[in-house]
């Protein structure tokens, strides 16, 4: 009964399709890669014909070993180039946030080489030239060892984080006869000037600018006036001030600096340090000021507490030491299975392959969809318009002119053709406007006739 019978193999499609392709020569009628799909549809608004377009069929295949013997290095390289800025980028960012962070620290405002606007770096620098060794402390240990001799030596003490506490504070006194505290907190003033208070902005007039001395301290007179702050210190409640002067006051018993002597000790209180920054330093007597009261001994430690003087000396605790003992487990893990994930997705799919195919579209479905969204949006004037484009190219080149003469000359030689009034014809080609759906049904059959017309006027046979 199968005596008759053979088996045929069974062609495979992906390799016969290629070698036909490759025997018949390129096809007709199809457009040949991706930039062209754009281009896909040429749609004519008056032919009853059809266009014939290209759409680009993307089909998965496996990632066979002729896909990889095929692929070559260049076009792995683009494949990646993605992920390859993407990376890179991501590592600049690292970087430039990392010294961000790492580079500026909080105690740099008003640092001894800070030159930035709110640095001291200017102020720091006159003093060198003076003669003046400045030294910058960042802990009171490194101030201890540098206060070698308290009479000669001046301690600049700016600690705008409060780091240090009123037991911390205490140990530094008696390593300087001359003090001078810039911003200080609480536990500072409760330390050294008990008498003095912080107080808020300074009450001066919206012209004035800068505060007289008012006092005799010598700094504060030869000084002259000083820029105002956005801080101010002034006596403290129920307590004996009579041994703390206070100089440069404001309308309301608000002061810009407050000096008190205990022992061998001077204190100077400066509520404020942006009359002393750089950017301010050179104006009123302000360097004046600054320079009396931390260039009087050869030796000034400019001190900014650290992290190493919180209290107790205690080490801060890191990132890693507030972290849960669970999550570092957890996110290697994450990251084994997100690699692990890539390489088996990665080696299952192999490269995309794109390949045109033609497709043959209707030029009637293409019309018929742009009517409806001319129908659905009102819009009337713009699809007549499309109708008229259509008729004056087609008119035009019956009349042998221009597919880009104006409408005028078109108008005119039209009316020269068939003996049409031209405003008419300039009417139905340019001006008149459809008011509703039957307006516009009504023009367009007249732009058909128009052009039928035209066609009869300039056949070879005649007017028929």
């Amino acid at each position: 009964m199968r005596r008759g019978l053979r088996r045929r193999p069974v062609s495979r499609p992906d390799r016969n399709a290629r070698a036909v392709r490759a025997a018949s020569g390129p096809r007709p009628h199809a457009v040949d890669g991706p930039s062209q799909r754009s281009r896909g549809r040429e749609v004519s608004l008056f032919d009853g014909g059809t266009a014939t377009a290209t759409a680009p069929t993307v089909s998965v295949t496996s990632g066979s070993s002729d896909n990889a013997a095929s692929a070559s290095p260049r076009q792995a390289f683009r494949r990646a180039s993605f992920w390859i800025v993407f990376g890179a980028i991501a590592i600049v960012v690292g970087i430039i946030s990392t010294i961000a962070a790492g580079g500026v620290t909080p105690t740099d405002r008003f640092g001894a080489d800070n030159a930035g606007p709110t640095g001291g770096r200017a102020l720091a620098e006159v003093l060198r030239q003076q003669g003046v060794t400045v030294t910058a402390a960042g802990s009171a240990d490194e101030v201890t060892e540098l206060a070698a001799d308290p009479a000669d030596t001046t301690l600049m003490l700016y600690d705008t984080n409060a780091f240090l506490t009123s037991q911390s504070a205490a140990e530094l006194q008696g390593v300087a006869d001359r003090i001078v505290l810039v911003e200080p907190t609480a536990d500072l003033l409760d330390v050294f000037a008990p008498d003095v208070a912080t107080a808020g902005s300074p009450d001066v007039g919206s012209d004035a600018s800068s505060l007289a001395a008012a006092c005799s301290v010598p700094a504060a007179q030869r000084a002259g006036s000083v820029t105002v702050g956005s801080m101010s210190v002034q006596p403290l409640d129920d307590s004996d001030s009579s041994q703390t002067q206070f100089c440069f006051p404001d309308d309301s018993g608000r002061y810009l600096l407050a000096q008190l002597t205990a022992g061998s000790t001077t204190v100077t209180v400066l509520p404020d340090s942006e009359p002393f920054t750089n950017e301010q330093i050179t104006r009123s007597g302000n360097a004046s000021l600054a320079l009396s009261l931390l260039g009087e001994t050869d030796q000034l430690i400019w001190y900014l507490p650290g992290l190493g003087d919180l209290a107790g000396g205690e080490d801060v605790p890191t990132v890693a030491d507030l972290t849960p003992e669970w999550v570092t487990p957890i996110l290697l893990l994450l990251i084994v299975v997100f690699v692990a994930a890539a390489v088996w997705r990665g080696r299952r799919l192999g490269p995309l392959v794109i390949e045109n195919l033609p497709v043959v579209v209707r030029s009637r479905e293409t019309m018929e969809g742009r009517a409806r969204l001319y129908q659905r949006s009102s819009s009337r004037g713009r699809a007549l318009d499309n109708l008229r484009i259509g008729t004056i190219g087609r008119v035009a080149t019956m009349l042998n002119l221009s597919r880009t003469s104006s409408v005028d000359e078109v108008v005119d030689a039209t009316a020269a053709l068939l003996g049409e009034p031209a405003s008419i014809l300039r009417a139905l080609l340019r001006d008149l406007e459809p008011a509703t759906d039957a307006d516009l049904v009504r023009m367009s059959d007249e732009l058909l006739r128009l052009e039928r017309a035209v066609r009869r006027a300039t056949s070879p046979l005649g007017p028929s």
